[in-house]
Parts: C-alpha cells; sequence; structure tokens
C-alpha cells in the first residue's frame, strides 16, 4: 500500500457536488492526493464529467485495511531455482516466494533450505540429482560429455587405488583431481558420472573411453572442497518450500487476520487469490502496529454518511457545507465547514487563497457542483459567496452557467424517468434522539407534475430503504425547482411526520411552499422536534 497517499472521497450515495468537489481538491493539492468517489454516479454527475471532457474518479468502497494494503511486494523464483539463487535472494528478503506463471506453488525460507541441507549433511548415503542448467548455474565449469541429468550418491576419491576400488560403486557421482590413475576403476565401475577440479580435465583418450562407458563428465573450476559444497547448493527449491502455507484473500481485513494468526502462529502469510495469483506477502510482525489509511472528507464529515472503515483511517482534513455532525479524530486536523450553497464553492475558494491554477476542466467541474446544488442559485442555501464564486468559475468554464444548469437538470430528469431506482441516488442517514430516519431527495424541474407518474416508483425504493437501513421513518424530497417547493412522502412510522409538520399526511404526502433544503429546512426541524443528530 502507498502509505503516503491520501484519499478524497466524498460521502456514499454521492450526489455531483460530492464527486466534483472531491476532484477540484485533489487537483489543488500535491500528487499524493487522489480523487475517488464513494458510490456509483447519476446520470448528472455523468453529464458535467462528460462535458468537462474527463472521466469519473475511481470507486473507493472501504478505508478498511486489508490485506493487500499491508502486504510486501517481493522477488520471486521459479521452482528450478537452486538454493544458491535462494540463498543470495534471502539475504534480501527474508522469505522467498515460489510462483509458475503468477500462481503460487509455495514459499521458502532459511529454515527450510537449512532442513534439507541438514538431513542430507546426516545421512550416511546422499543421493544428488542435478539437471544439467542447474548445475552450470551453481558449480562453475563445463561439460566435457553431452549434458545430461546426474544423479547418484556423491563420492570425493584421494584415497589409494586399493581403497578406491573397495569404495567406488556404480551409482557413484565421482568428484577427484588430477587423479588418473583411477580412471580405470571409475570405467570398471561405471559410476554415473565424474567431476573434475580445479578445471582439470582426461587426456582426450581417457575422456572418449569416458564417453563410450555413458559416464557423464563435468570440469569444475573451483577446487574439490568448494565444489562439493556448491553440490549441495544446487538443489532445487522445489525440494525445500512449504506448498501448505496459511494463505489470505487480498480482502481479508484486519480483525479476521489477527484471529487467523492467533490460530495459526506462523510468521508469514501469502496473499493469494482465489485462482491461485500471487499478490504479496504479509508478515505476522505488520499485524502488531498496522499503517492506517489517509483519508480527507469532502461534502460531509459524518461517519454515517462515509465510506465503511473510516473508523481504521486517518482523517487529515474536512472540507463540507454541512452542519457538523457527532465526529471525533485522533489528532486535530484541517476543517473547513462553512454555510454555503455547496462544498464546490469552498474548494474553488481554496484555490482564490492559494493563488493556484484552475484548469478549465476543473472549473467546469466545480461549476457544475454549485450549479446543482444551490439549484442554479435558485436554493435558500444559496449565498453571495456562492453567486461571486459561480461568476468566478463560469469565467473559467467551458459552457455558461445558465447552459450547464439546463444540461445538468435535464439528465437529472431523464434518470428519474429512466430509472427509478436515481430516485435514491441522493440519500441519507440521520439519527435524531432514538429516531433513526433516511431522507431522499430529488431536485427536477416541475417535480410536482411528475409526481403523479413517481408516486409507485417512489414508495417502492422508499420501502426497500425502510426495512434495508432499519430506519424508524423514511422521507421522500419531490423538490420542484421551477415552484421551489417540496412534496414530501413520508413511509413507515407516519405519525412522527404528522408530529413534526403538524400535518395528517393522509395520503403519505404533504406539499411544503417554499421548502427546497433538506439541509436547512428539513433537518434543523426534525432535529428541534425529536431530539440532536448523532
Amino acid at each position: 500500500m502507498d502509505m503516503e497517499m491520501v484519499y478524497v472521497v466524498g460521502h456514499k450515495n454521492p450526489d455531483t457536488d460530492s464527486v466534483v468537489s472531491a476532484v477540484g481538491y485533489a487537483a489543488l493539492k500535491p500528487e499524493e492526493y487522489v480523487a475517488f468517489r464513494a458510490g456509483e454516479p447519476n446520470d448528472e454527475t455523468l453529464e458535467v464529467f462528460q462535458l468537462a471532457g474527463t472521466d469519473v474518479p475511481p470507486l473507493l468502497s472501504s478505508l478498511r485495511l486489508t490485506a493487500l494494503d499491508m502486504s510486501k511486494q517481493l522477488t520471486s523464483l521459479d521452482e528450478k531455482a537452486t538454493f544458491l539463487e535462494a540463498s543470495k535472494l534471502l539475504e534480501k528478503q527474508k522469505v522467498i516466494p515460489v510462483l509458475k506463471s503468477d500462481k503460487l506453488l509455495g514459499i521458502v525460507t532459511e529454515k527450510d533450505l537449512f532442513r534439507v541441507i541438514q538431513k542430507e549433511l546426516f545421512e550416511e548415503e546422499v543421493t544428488v540429482r542435478l539437471e544439467p542448467e542447474v548445475l552450470i548455474k551453481t558449480i562453475p565449469g563445463r561439460f566435457l560429455t553431452p549434458p545430461r541429468v546426474i544423479e547418484g550418491v556423491p563420492l570425493v576419491l584421494a584415497s589409494s587405488t586399493e581403497t578406491a576400488g573397495n569404495r567406488v560403486r556404480s551409482n557413484n557421482v565421482v568428484i577427484m583431481g588430477d587423479r588418473w590413475d583411477l580412471l580405470p576403476v571409475l570405467l570398471k565401475r561405471r559410476v554415473r558420472a565424474v567431476i573434475f577440479t580445479m578445471g582439470l580435465s582426461p587426456s582426450e583418450n581417457d575422456l572418449e573411453q569416458l564417453t563410450d562407458a555413458g559416464i557423464v563428465v563435468f570440469s569444475s573450476s573451483l577446487h574439490t572442497y568448494n565444489t562439493i559444497r556448491l553440490m549441495f547448493m544446487a538443489f532445487t527449491v522445489k525440494e525445500a518450500m512449504n506448498v501448505n502455507p496459511v494463505t489470505v484473500s487480498p480482502q481479508d481485513g484486519l480483525d479476521f487476520l489477527r484471529r487467523l494468526s492467533n490460530l495459526h502462529r506462523h510468521r508469514y502469510f501469502p496473499v493469494v487469490e482465489e485462482d491461485g495469483s500471487f499478490r504479496g506477502l504479509l508478515e505476522l510482525a505488520d499485524l502488531a502496529s498496522p499503517p492506517r489509511k489517509k483519508v480527507f472528507l469532502v461534502d460531509h464529515n459524518e461517519p454515517g454518511q462515509a465510506v465503511d472503515g473510516l473508523q481504521e483511517a486517518q482523517v487529515m482534513g474536512i472540507i463540507d457545507h454541512h452542519r457538523l455532525g457527532a465526529f471525533t479524530t485522533d489528532e486535530p486536523v484541517k476543517i473547513i465547514i462553512e454555510p454555503v450553497g455547496s462544498t464546490s464553492t469552498l474548494v474553488a475558494r481554496e484555490y482564490l487563497r492559494q493563488n493556484a491554477h484552475m484548469t478549465r476542466q476543473v472549473a467546469t467541474l466545480l461549476l457544475g457542483g454549485l450549479v446543482s446544488d444551490t439549484l442554479n442559485l435558485q436554493s435558500v442555501t444559496t449565498t453571495p459567496l456562492d453567486v461571486d464564486i459561480a461568476q468566478f468559475l463560469e469565467e473559467r468554464s467551458f459552457l455558461p452557467r445558465d447552459e450547464l444548469a439546463s444540461r445538468l437538470f435535464h439528465a437529472r430528469v431523464q434518470a428519474v424517468l429512466r430509472d427509478p431506482s436515481a430516485l435514491t441516488k441522493d440519500f441519507k442517514l440521520f439519527t435524531f434522539g432514538k429516531v433513526r430516519v433516511g431522507i431522499a431527495q430529488i431536485e427536477i424541474p416541475g417535480g410536482s407534475s411528475l409526481a403523479p407518474v413517481m408516486r409507485d416508483a417512489i414508495e417502492k425504493v422508499m420501502t426497500e430503504k425502510l426495512e434495508k437501513e432499519r430506519l424508524d421513518l423514511a422521507l421522500f424530497m419531490l423538490t420542484d425547482i421551477t415552484q421551489k417547493g417540496t412534496l414530501l412522502f413520508a413511509f413507515g412510522q407516519r405519525h412522527i411526520a404528522q408530529m413534526v409538520w403538524a400535518k395528517p399526511f393522509k395520503d403519505g404526502t404533504e406539499y411544503l411552499p417554499s421548502v427546497v433544503s433538506r439541509k436547512k429546512q428539513i433537518v434543523p426541524l426534525l432535529e428541534q422536534i425529536l431530539g440532536g443528530n448523532g
């Protein structure tokens, strides 16, 4: 995981202001600040990005630490790599993943290599199998006969001819210097192979006899001791690797990993995809003091609206235009929260404060966010600062404010008519006292006239939200931008809405003239009647 990255992200069920303000703020900051979105963009958001000529930021579904986040990227070897190659690599890293076509075959540590070598050293009769390419990689030298697998029991010859004659067997791989007097014994026994040391080679006649006898001949550039020593380093990692390590999935979270480490007291856990693809290695020590993802929140400051796993992340700052909710941080952070019409307004002002260059793409995006949240400066939430910033952005945007507003609101209407699920794209959760409330809103021109054809769809999606989010009350605001009023739908414990607005809600709806803002006109009233929003 890139520990320097700061995730700049808005709230779940993102509206246009939430997404574009993340992009705008990330563009203002150093390159480690990267914009993300916390959900699928609505049609209006897609429209403004298309008009700006750029792509929407990538999805961030969670801030929780995962095995992949904490894993290390290591140099790997294939199963035919030698102990010599492995030992050199183990000087740089504690464990080696053994891969084939990026799939994990096993892992190797120094302990694994030592276990094999120790076993061979204490065996009375050791059998080695040396592939030609492995032998050449391990012991400097050359084949004097056609290369072939060497397999047999190593035997060092430095004794008399008589003693050698008693010791040599046909399954031997003989290591010797210039004891040419012993060649008749080797030919008689038809040993598997002869490895001459110190770069020696037999005479042409002797080599011909050895070749005819089917004996593999190799000349090592090293002296006898080092040749023998490196012979044991010519084993392949396949012979030593742990083929059944406890693996974890890239998406496994910190709590699960800690439980797993308590159950299996291993030091290393390979991170592996379902298809066996190796993604990294997790060490037990990493779980003791895990890193934290860094996040900068835009257009929200309440944990219930944030990306999952916020409690595990380090919040670097907040820029928002909503009320301050029940939110705490471990350390002092930069917070910009002001009662303006959009977060895009505050982001754009930061450019002015820092005298920073703003591209036309960013200007178009931020103007779109401002227009969307302030209903093209017609909302009651609009402030003089919004008006000034709108003019500043319009001068730098790809198209005029009114034309941009027309394009965005048209996309909003078409999305609702085509796909009823768009009705809850802008959905937020609140807790007032002990009452859990969800409020969705859509602001469209001529919203009142569309109510009859949208009623069934609204009831369906809000009833689903009521059950899924375990709400006491679900409210839907069908806000008419033209008439500057809202048809409020109430689902669930309707008597709560009746009490708050002192209206009957006979068919589950009430028209609220001059009410267009959830933040300034709906939420404060609920808080006043029901209790603080926590």
